[in-house]
């Protein structure tokens, strides 16, 4: 799939999220605590420090354009809404991380739900944003 170069960043972000979801699946298959521990770890500091920011480039700048051109859709709600999910799990995963037990249904919750919505967001959202908006205001994102 060729993206728009404005989209371009948010698309490696994204594969970088679709290996977070595959470590998160694996350890959730893992009998050893420790690696469960650690891949909590590691996902929950990728998510407060560069995923959160993700979010809210895609909330605050993306999706208005794409709204201003094809009004609301029940594609960007849902969306929106497992982006609340994903802060909810993650928010839960911290609290798990800081007790020093990561329950691996927890971790199965969440690599899924990740792994999903990337896979929506770049196969269908983003060649829809690419459609539909012109090619010059995607340019112009900042």
């Amino acid at each position: 799939m060729k993206r728009h170069p404005a989209l371009v960043p948010l698309s490696h972000d994204h594969h970088h999220e679709l290996g977070q979801a595959r470590r998160l699946l694996r350890a959730a298959d893992s009998e050893d605590a420790a690696a469960r521990l650690a891949a909590a770890e590691t996902y929950v500091q990728a998510f407060f420090e560069g995923t959160v920011a993700h979010f809210r480039r895609e909330e605050e700048e993306l999706f208005p354009l794409y709204a201003r051109h094809a009004g609301a859709t029940e594609l960007v709600e849902r969306i929106l809404q497992e982006h609340m999910q994903l802060h909810g799990l993650a928010r839960a995963l911290r609290t798990e991380v800081a007790s020093g037990t990561v329950a691996p249904e927890l971790l199965r919750e969440l690599g899924g739900l990740l792994r999903e919505h990337v896979r929506v967001e770049e196969r269908i959202l983003f060649e829809e944003i690419q459609r539909v908006v012109p090619a010059e205001e995607l340019e112009a994102l900042p």
